[in-house]
């Protein structure tokens, strides 16, 4: 959308379709190439991406890479993208691992932070319950659900399984069948941008995601 009056070519490349249209995007010629690490790496050893013209490296959600397991890709593709680049690192949080990441990345950073780490937005209310285990989590959801009668919920899990036990849990005994939808890394694209749309449009009351998922989500 950005470079849409522009002549700047760009391209979006990632799993879940066929490489097919993206292959020949870039064999068009393209000026920017916006990529998940696994579909870069993957179009790179097939001949697809030949990086020695790149000029600027952007790494973003540093932090949510680290946490799918992105770190081992990204070690490949810098090592075979030019050593004179400019670097640029985003990242909501900065952990520990992502400052390794920083340090490995980046040469003589200039270190941006937008607000303190942390800081949660003031129209925000937010209540922490600590349950030990994930039978009472799922018994306490049904319990807010029938008493605060939320309009929509969106319910962010850890993992892929947990999402998909939580959607089961609330269709089965709390919302109903037509009214949840759960979106993860195992459904389609098509799948999980029909459900965003749908949530956002209000035609389901409740979206269970793992985070990675849902995000691009504008509630």
């Amino acid at each position: 959308k950005l470079s849409k009056y522009t002549d700047i070519r760009s391209v979006a490349i990632y799993g879940g379709l066929g490489p097919k249209t993206q292959i020949e995007a870039i064999e068009k010629g393209v000026d920017i190439i916006l990529a998940t690490p696994g579909r870069f790496t993957d179009l790179y050893s097939r001949g697809v991406i030949v990086p020695k013209n790149l000029q600027y490296m952007i790494l973003d959600e540093a932090d949510k890479m680290m946490d799918m397991g992105f770190f081992p890709q990204i070690r490949k593709i810098l090592e075979v993208i030019p050593r004179k680049r400019k670097n640029l690192l985003f990242s909501a949080t900065f952990p520990p691992k992502v400052e390794v990441l920083s340090e490995e990345f980046l040469e003589a950073p200039v270190r941006i932070e937008v607000t303190p780490q942390a800081t949660t937005a003031e129209t925000i209310t937010q209540s922490l319950y600590r349950v030990p285990n994930f039978r009472t989590k799922i018994n306490l959801l049904a319990h807010i659900f029938e008493t605060e009668k939320p309009e929509r919920a969106l319910i962010f899990t850890r993992s892929k399984s947990m999402a998909d036990n939580v959607f089961h849990f609330l269709e089965r005994k709390v919302v109903g069948a037509g009214k949840i939808r759960v979106i993860h890394a195992n459904k389609g694209q098509n799948t999980r941008i029909n459900a965003m749309e749908a949530f956002k449009s209000g035609d389901i009351e409740v979206l269970v995601s793992t985070d990675v998922a849902a995000r691009g989500i504008d509630v």
